[in-house]
């Protein structure tokens, strides 16, 4: 549990649909089952069975969303508001693999806690229309690209630098008031993804082209790390989402510090978010390792001033939203905010476990 004055913002959640109908590559199914190996083995805590979903019903867990997402953030764990991001991978996964649309109706009943960044490819038939139902129907406070996706039957990278494809996407979002562009960089899925896809060395001169637009680097800090804590040393307009990071913390500190060491010795520790990648791991375990952590002897003290500051008010800053308001709104929904009553993680799941037996 951690203290109930921390507003708690997972800036990263996802509801993937990682059922075999929805995998457009044969070797996707291999990287759903190394997911769930990781997951349940090295990001969940280790022999605490009450985290552990096996492999049919991480692979299922889409049929229960959004009613799942709901559950696990705000009544399973120290959530208070979420980023629900798509995932423009269309080539692999027939919907992309976290269709925007899950959410409409849970960010309706949710406003004041669920928040969306909409899902962008160059590669999409139509991406300024694109841009502009994300804005216009889904209320979208951010863009979301992916380093690659399979097209015409080949992985084809994303480089923020193409003029021809790229660039317009971003012109066309600053046109349209969205300030935020968010990139998936550092963590692969899988091992044969090509490896420079995922490096930050296409972002510098994008982000100096467009210093009125802030460029989130999602899985910040993973891989790269030394070159993603130059790049939000030296452009005020860079951030970075820890999604999956923070997870580290349960059970391995050591290799969280590593990569918490040049983000937070970059001075830049207030443009760092809080992220999870709920659900694809149950977001309770990692708000509460995250708020214990102690750096080891030798390694950037994380004050407690840090962790509120990467925990919520980081973002909250960065998006302009009152802090208190948002406070105030969350104690006045079912799911409360210094009062919140947590409970067990994956009930939903559990309950239609039970009933199956």
């Amino acid at each position: 549990m951690i203290s109930s004055d921390v507003l708690v913002v997972d800036a990263t959640v996802h509801a993937f649909n990682f059922r075999l109908s929805n995998l457009k590559a044969p070797f996707m199914i291999d990287v759903v089952r190394m997911l769930h190996q990781f997951t349940m083995h090295s990001i969940h805590p280790q022999g605490d069975q009450r985290y552990y979903l096996s492999f049919e019903e991480f692979q299922d867990a889409f049929q229960h969303q959004p009613a799942l997402l709901e559950q696990a953030l705000f009544g399973e764990s120290a959530t208070d508001v979420a980023v629900y991001h798509g995932v423009p991978m269309y080539g692999l996964f027939g919907d992309g693999s976290s269709p925007v649309h899950i959410v409409r109706e849970l960010k309706k009943k949710l406003p004041h806690r669920v928040h969306v960044y909409g899902d962008v490819s160059p590669w999409m038939d139509d991406p300024i229309g694109r841009v502009d139902r994300m804005i216009d129907e889904e209320q979208a406070i951010g863009l979301k690209f992916y380093p690659l996706d399979m097209v015409e039957g080949r992985l084809k990278p994303i480089d923020l630098r193409d003029e021809d494809h790229v660039i317009p996407i971003i012109e066309h979002a600053r046109k349209r008031g969205l300030k935020v562009i968010a990139v998936h960089k550092a963590v692969p899925l899988g091992a044969t993804m090509p490896r420079p896809a995922y490096h930050v060395d296409d972002m510098a001169s994008v982000v100096e082209a467009f210093p009125d637009m802030t460029f989130e680097i999602v899985h910040g800090g993973f891989a790269f790390a030394e070159e993603t804590a130059a790049l939000l040393a030296r452009y005020p307009n860079v951030t970075v989402n820890l999604e999956t990071n923070p997870c580290f913390a349960i059970n391995d500190a050591a290799r969280f510090a590593e990569m918490m060491e040049p983000l937070l010795r970059s001075g830049a520790w207030d443009r760092i978010f809080y992220a999870t990648g709920a659900t694809g791991s149950h977001p309770r375990p990692t708000a509460e390792a995250f708020w214990a952590y102690r750096a080891p002897y030798g390694y950037t003290p994380m004050t407690e001033e840090m962790k509120r500051g990467i925990l919520g008010l980081n973002f909250a800053r960065q998006h302009g939203w009152d802090v208190e308001a948002v406070k105030n709104a969350c104690r006045s929904d079912p799911y409360g905010l210094e009062d919140k009553a947590i409970g067990e993680p994956w009930e939903l799941i559990k309950r239609l476990r039970t009933k199956a037996a």
